[in-house]
This record gives structure tokens, C-alpha cells and sequence, in this order.
């Protein structure tokens, strides 16, 4: 008899795997997706090894193969390991994110009603439950513990152990499958009649026979039913002059290459061919080291061009290659320039499309139908054999962060342990590259290729004469520094200086095109009664309500939780309720009462919710249908807009208060990258950069576009206080609905974190916290954590997290959220 080891679906005290025998009848292989019996459960897992002999006495029995075909291959399972080992997560939880689109699902208990008569019992709590089962007919214990909270577990039990209420468990079977069509054939016999005539007196059989046989168009039995009539296809069906047959549909995503500007090939600058030259030796020496170049070049310089070379080198290798992008947002513009180079061969996933779309995309690049896949973060698990080349564009940005759920993986480190497993080359691209890359980049540990000038600089002839001295070297557009300070004792108000409408005004008359950046939704930050100073605050989360002028309510950032906006107060029952702060919405308001009539357009969360709002926003603004573009983040990433002249970034100062430590290295970077945007054509830019901290040094170095003095500043600063890359981080986050369960099991892990650190000698770490996380209430939990920095802080996790040491009887209990180098430390 066989056995296999399988790592299953569930939340076991330790990262370990199980025993089941295989049935003679099934055969298994290391990466197959099962069904094994766990408790009373039946759960997923995935098969992690073979062996003769099993690791337990008794073992069960596989139950079935949710597919027939491996879904994980070797070199994804090494990796799926590695990330369980570094982000302390299940193996199941790191390899289900190598799953085809809707394969993943839990068992789900359903209830319904034995009679629905009968719905009083002796408890009002048991009789709302039945009548909610009933208002629902079939329910999930999910959607009655939302609704009622866990203490209606206990209620729902006593229900069917009283008969009042059917229990249903639904094993998890994957929720996405092949999308399969009927469509119509025209058979011998069908010819036959249309060739004889035999139906002049069925003009619509005729019709629709004529139809099949002349159309170069497929159509499918739904669609010849609607076009024809349903008894005549009907008809035809039972003459037998059509028979159906069933084919697979390919659900194909758009990829939106019929947007936006074509891009011409071109020849590299001198700059651009010494970088491509060393990604090339990289990628066509498998043993060279080190594997991963930094590509750090100013917006505009022309990193796509090198990216586009090394794809070709790597395609030449007889390899292929995964392109990431931080936003979905940048996913069209970046597949159109790799279609005109690769027609036909890329692959697209990303969040935007449909489930069947990646569902489809997912099994197509198995099949090795693509040499290339763009996508976002979760791109990088594509399941691609022959890897050659991994590129990471705008590789600081804090998207490629998991920040959600388990694990929480950095796309990066993925890459380069990934690209360690295959041999395959990385290139991380960026302006403002991040610390810890650039850092390892000028240590050796990556290689380091500049780009230090604008590719329209170097191929023009044009003279710039308005431009900063560092700008003139690099062509960057120029950018001016307004202290809004002065602006106020000035006697000017406005959000906008006086500085920025005046070159508003320019812009507008000369048929450019300007952006307008804030990096914050809605129309302004929070309400108040300036009374008695109460403030509308989310009642799930512990934030202050943003109001929403487009719809005259206030919103929750966090939950997305919506209220009516009254002006009374709901403490004092006053009516001096006061909004305060700007956001997006109030930009563009105040920008159409200066320049009515101006083509002006929002693009934030709000007014672009989708992959389609995207393309239409992006392509009215390529073609100057709109003048002005007014946003948050999302048109700080890597477009290429030539029409834009003159960028206005509204504050710079959102964001540079936050106590995190990299809140000036996400300043900088956010100003460097919008700022970006201006100038890329042939005129050259302007931006007005308005804050009230004109001398904080992410302000100064990114307004002089001044990377290496940003990262001597910051860097030293990181020195002095031990952050990282001096140090590594771990978060220990605490989420429960009750805020003294909450404090108490936080305050439980600092004594115990605190005692193995004594009693191990483990000085050099430090355990910060038990304190409130920030914000300290999200979607009804409280949060409470603690961080451990330290060259090596894991090593006392270790201590605490599975088994029991020397000098203590505890250990840590389960439900923390373990999240190994945290993007935000708030």
C-alpha cells in the first residue's frame, strides 16, 4: 500500500502534514489537490510527499483528487516550503496561492428549516435565528454568526439537536470550472434536405440550416435559438439534420491593447544598452552571481525599453518570463508595449479579470500556451516552467505587500527566492528604489545599473532652458516649492496657492495638460461640531468619518461603512458642525469654480472602481478629451503621459506625520513618482510642490529629484535608531471583537516574550509593545500588538511559538497574525 503526506486546510497548532493511505485505484503524485477526511470534516490538502511507510500507526484514506493533474510542480513546492518556514504560515496556506482561480474552498455548513411553522421556542434568541433561516430558506452558519455573533453557535446547535433546524455540510469542491458551450453542426442529412429542397415549406429550418453551412461565425445553441426561433431549431434537432456537440470556451481576457498610444521600436541610448548588457549576462549564464539587478532610473528614462530587451534575451534562451506591475491600473499600458514586441504571447493575471478569465489564463500557462505573464503581486505564483527572468517594475512600491490574510508576502522576496530555486534572472526596477534594495544593491548583493537621464533628453536636440541644474542634467521637469505657511500670512486661503492657479492658468491657455495630486479620497477628512467638539467616528472601526460631497454622506475608509451627513450633531443635538481637511473631491470642486468650463476629470477609488474605468479615465485623457486630471496615488505610477506639462501636488505633507518609520521614504518616493509625470513629451514640465514643511529632507531631495542624498539622510537616520535594513521586524497582531479578551491575551504574550528573552539572554532584541495597533478598532475587532526588532527576531518567537522550553509551561496561543517584515508599523 501506498501512503502520501498532505498538508491540510486548517489551523493546526504546528506547521506540520499528515498520513493518509492511497486506494490502489488512485493514483497520486507530490502536488495533487485531494479531499481527505480530518476530524468529522472533509478538507483540502495538497499531496507534499510519497512514501511506503506512514509516519502514524493508523491512517485514513484519501477521499478523491479534485483534479486529475498535479496543480504545484517541484520547483513551486520548494518554494511554497521556503515561505512557510519564513512567514510562519501553514504549507497549505502558501501553496493554495498557486491555485487556478476558484480551486480553493472550505466545507460550508448549511441550515434549513425542519418546518417552517414552527418557529417559536422557549428561547427569543432561538425563535430570531429560525425566522432568520426562514426569511433565508437555506443559510450558512457563516451568515448566522455575522448576523447574531458566535454566542448563536450554541443556539444553533441545541436547534438541531431539538429538530428545529436541518444541518447540510457541502464537501469543498472547487467553484470554478471549465466553461463548456453546445454548439450546432449541420449533419449529412442536413445537407442533404438543403440540397433537395426538402424544407421550402419550413422557410425558418431552412433559414437557419443555410445559416450553419454559409456563416464563418460560430454560434452557440443559445444563440441560433435566439436568432431563429426554439421550435425551429428544435425541429432540426429531432429531424436530426443538426446534432450539438459540447467545446470548451476559452473565457479570454480583454487585454486593452487597442488603447493608448502605439510605441514605435527604438534604439538604445548608450545608458540604456550598457544596463541591457548586463541583465543579458545574467540571464543567458545560469551560474553568474549575482542573479538580480537593480535598474535604478529617473521616471521616464526608459526602463521599459531594457525590460523589453531582456524578455527578448530571455525568449532566445528558450525560457520564459514573468513581468510584475504594482497596480492593475498599469497592467494595460504595460501589455500593450510588450504586445507590439511579443504579439500573442502574454498571459495576463491580475485581480481585474473575471475568476473564469484567471481560471482560464492560469491553466493556459501550464500548458506552456505563453511565454510571457504581466500581472499584479500574485502574478509571481503563475504556475510558468522554464523560468528565465523575473522583472519587478517600480519594485519600492508597498502594493507588492500582502497585507491581508496568510501569508503576508512580499512579492519581492518571493521573486528572489523563486529565482533561487530556478536559476532565473531578476531585474527590480525603480526612480526611488527602496532602502534595504538600493542598499543591497551598492553592498554587492544585487547588481547596479543607472539610468540617469530622460530617453527624450538624450535623443532631442531641444534646449531647456527654465530648468534646475540638477533637472537640466537629468531633463526632469523643474519643480517649485511653495511653504503654504507663508501663503496664510499672506492673507491666501485657498487650497490652491497663488503660485499654482497662476501656472493652472498657463497651462490651460497654452492646450496643455496638468495633473492635479492628493493623496486622499473623498472631499474632506472629518466632521466635528464645534460646540461641545464630538466627531462622527465609524461605529465598527475607531476612525473618524471622511465626508463625500458626490453623495452627501459620510464614509469609513476602513470598512466602507456609509452614514447620511446631517448638519446636527448627534451629542449636543447643535447644529456648528464644521468639515475639515481636503480631499479629491474637494480639488476638484474648487478647480471647476476657478476655471469653469475646463475639461477636468477624478480618478481615485471612488470614481474609478474597475479595470474599465481605468482604461476609459486613461484613454479621454491621451486623447486631450479632458484637460485635467485630479487623483490620489493611483496617477503617481508609471504612466506615460506626454501631454502633461505641469503637475500640482496639492500636499505634500499627507502621510509624512504617520509614526512609521518609513513615512519620509514613502513621502519621497510618492513625490519622486508624481512628480514623474510631467514633462515627458516634448515641452518641458513644471511642478508646483505646495506643503507647510518646506525643509523636512523628503520634501528637498525629492523636489531636486536627489536620490543618493534621500538615501544618505535616510539611511543614516535608519542607522542611528536600528530600523531596518539594520534590523529585521516581525508584527504580532491581536484582532478580537471583545477590547478586554483583547488587551488581556496581548498583555499575556509581552510577559511571556519577555520572560524566554531573559531567560535565553536574547538582549539584543526588543520587544516593543503590548501597545494599540493603529487604528485601534477595524471592522468591529480591537487590535492590540507587539514588534520584535533585531537582527534576528524569530529566534525568540521560536521560543514561544510551538513547544514548550526550558523555565516555563506556557506557550503562545493561536489566533496572533505573524507578519515577518511588515510594510507599516502602526
Amino acid at each position: 500500500m501506498k501512503f502520501v503526506e498532505v498538508a491540510v486546510d486548517a489551523p493546526i497548532a504546528e506547521n506540520k502534514t499528515f498520513s493518509y493511505s492511497v486506494a490502489p485505484d488512485l493514483v497520486l503524485s507530490v502536488g495533487h489537490l485531494v479531499l481527505v477526511p480530518f476530524g468529522r470534516r472533509i478538507l483540502q490538502g495538497i499531496v507534499v510527499e510519497i512514501n511506503s511507510t506512514p509516519s502514524v500507526e493508523n491512517t485514513r484514506e484519501v477521499s478523491e483528487l479534485v483534479f486529475n493533474e498535479p496543480l504545484v510542480d517541484a520547483f513551486h513546492m520548494k518554494l511554497a516550503m521556503w515561505m512557510s518556514e519564513y512567514y510562519m504560515c501553514s504549507i497549505f496556506d502558501a501553496v493554495s496561492l498557486m491555485f487556478p482561480a476558484g480551486s480553493h474552498s472550505r466545507p460550508e455548513t448549511l441550515f434549513t428549516l425542519v418546518n417552517a411553522t414552527k418557529l417559536t421556542t422557549s428561547s427569543e434568541f432561538q425563535s430570531q435565528i429560525l425566522s432568520y433561516v426562514k426569511d433565508n430558506q437555506k443559510i450558512s452558519l457563516e451568515r448566522i454568526v455575522s448576523r447574531f455573533g458566535t454566542k448563536s453557535r450554541r443556539s444553533i446547535e441545541i436547534l438541531v439537536q431539538k429538530g428545529k433546524l436541518l444541518k447540510e455540510v457541502k464537501n469543498p469542491n472547487p467553484s470554478v470550472r471549465p466553461k463548456h458551450l453546445y454548439v450546432p453542426v449541420v449533419t449529412e442529412a442536413g445537407l442533404c434536405a438543403i440540397k433537395h429542397s426538402s424544407l421550402k415549406g419550413s422557410p425558418k429550418q431552412q433559414a437557419a440550416l443555410q445559416y450553419l453551412i454559409h456563416s464563418s461565425k460560430t454560434l452557440t445553441m443559445p444563440e441560433i435559438r435566439k436568432k431563429f426561433g426554439s421550435q425551429s431549431v428544435k425541429r432540426l434537432l429531432e429531424k436530426k439534420y443538426i446534432s450539438q456537440t459540447e467545446e470548451l470556451v476559452s473565457r479570454d481576457p480583454d487585454l486593452g491593447i487597442g488603447f493608448g498610444d502605439s510605441f514605435s521600436s527604438v534604439c538604445l541610448t548608450s545608458e540604456q544598452e550598457l544596463a541591457a548588457k548586463l541583465a543579458r549576462q545574467v540571464i543567458e549564464d545560469p551560474e553568474s552571481y549575482p542573479r538580480a539587478m537593480l535598474l535604478h532610473g529617473v521616471t521616464g528614462s526608459g526602463k521599459t525599453e531594457v525590460y523589453l530587451d531582456a524578455v527578448e534575451a530571455c525568449f532566445s534562451q528558450g525560457k520564459r518570463a514573468i513581468v510584475l506591475v504594482p497596480e492593475i491600473a498599469l497592467t494595460p499600458q504595460t501589455i500593450r508595449r510588450f504586445h507590439e514586441r511579443f504579439p500573442d504571447n502574454i498571459a495576463v493575471l491580475h485581480s481585474g479579470l473575471s475568476s473564469g478569465e484567471r481560471y482560464d489564463q492560469w491553466w493556459k500557462i501550464r500548458k506552456g500556451d505563453y511565454g510571457l505573464v504581466i500581472g499584479s503581486r500574485s502574478a509571481i505564483f503563475a504556475p510558468i516552467s522554464n523560468l528565465g527572468l523575473i522583472i519587478m517594475d517600480e519594485e519600492h512600491e508597498w502594493a507588492y505587500k500582502q497585507n491581508e490574510g496568510s501569508p503576508r508576502y512580499h512579492a519581492r522576496d518571493v521573486s528572489m527566492q523563486l529565482a533561487g530555486i530556478t536559476k532565473a534572472a531578476v531585474i527590480l526596477g525603480s526612480a526611488s528604489p527602496d532602502i534595504e534594495t538600493y542598499q543591497r544593491a551598492i553592498r554587492g548583493r544585487y547588481r547596479l545599473a543607472k539610468l540617469e537621464r530622460r530617453y527624450k533628453q538624450v535623443i532631442s536636440k531641444v534646449q531647456i532652458k527654465e530648468l534646475s541644474p540638477a533637472s537640466e542634467a537629468s531633463g526632469m521637469a523643474s519643480v517649485k516649492i511653495v511653504d503654504m505657511k507663508e501663503e496664510l500670512k499672506q492673507g491666501n486661503t485657498d487650497i490652491f496657492s497663488r503660485e499654482l492657479t497662476v501656472n493652472l492658468r498657463q497651462t490651460i491657455d497654452n492646450g496643455n495638460q496638468s495633473i492635479l495630486f492628493l493623496n486622499r479620497r473623498g472631499a474632506h477628512g472629518f466632521v466635528q461640531c464645534r460646540d461641545c467638539g464630538f466627531m462622527q467616528r465609524c461605529r465598527s472601526c475607531d476612525v473618524g468619518l471622511t465626508y463625500h460631497s458626490e453623495s452627501d454622506a459620510l464614509v469609513c475608509h476602513y470598512c466602507s461603512a456609509r452614514r447620511r451627513f446631517t448638519n446636527k450633531c448627534n451629542e449636543c443635538k447643535g447644529s456648528n458642525i464644521s468639515r475639515y481637511g481636503v480631499g479629491t473631491q474637494l480639488v476638484y470642486e474648487r478647480f471647476r469654480e476657478l476655471f469653469p468650463g475646463v475639461s477636468v476629470v477624478r480618478w481615485d477609488r471612488d470614481a474609478a472602481r474597475n479595470i474599465s474605468d481605468y482604461r476609459r479615465i486613461l484613454e479621454e485623457f491621451r486623447q486631450r478629451k479632458t484637460q485635467v486630471l485630479v487623483g490620489t496615488q493611483v496617477i503617481a505610477k508609471g504612466h506615460h503621459l506626454p501631454g502633461v506639462t505641469l503637475v500640482g501636488i496639492v500636499s505634500a505633507d499627507v502621510g509624512l506625520g504617520l509614526p512609521d518609520f518609513r513615512a519620509g521614504e514613502r513621502s519621497f518616493q510618492t513625490i519622486c513618482q508624481v512628480s514623474g509625470r510631467a514633462g515627458r513629451g516634448t515641452i518641458p514640465g513644471k511642478v508646483i510642490l505646495q506643503t507647510y514643511q518646506p525643509d523636512h529632507y523628503s520634501v528637498v531631495t525629492a523636489a531636486d529629484q536627489n536620490y543618493l542624498s534621500f538615501f544618505e539622510i535616510e539611511s543614516n537616520y535608519r542607522k542611528r535608531f536600528l530600523h531596518p535594513p539594520y534590523s529585521r521586524l516581525i508584527r504580532l497582531l491581536r484582532q478580537e471583537t471583545n477590547a478586554t479578551t483583547c488587551e488581556r491575551e496581548a498583555m499575556d504574550l509581552g510577559r511571556l516574550l519577555k520572560e524566554q528573552q531573559q531567560l535565553w539572554g536574547m538582549t539584543d532584541i526588543d520587544i516593543m509593545g503590548p501597545t494599540p495597533a493603529f487604528p485601534t478598532k477595524v471592522r468591529g475587532h480591537f487590535r492590540w500588538q507587539i514588534l520584535l526588532r533585531g537582527s534576528n527576531p524569530r529566534v525568540l518567537l521560536d521560543k514561544v511559538r510551538f513547544r514548550r522550553n526550558e523555565g516555563t509551561t506556557r506557550k503562545m496561543k493561536g489566533g496572533w497574525i505573524i507578519d515577518v517584515s511588515p510594510s507599516f508599523q502602526i
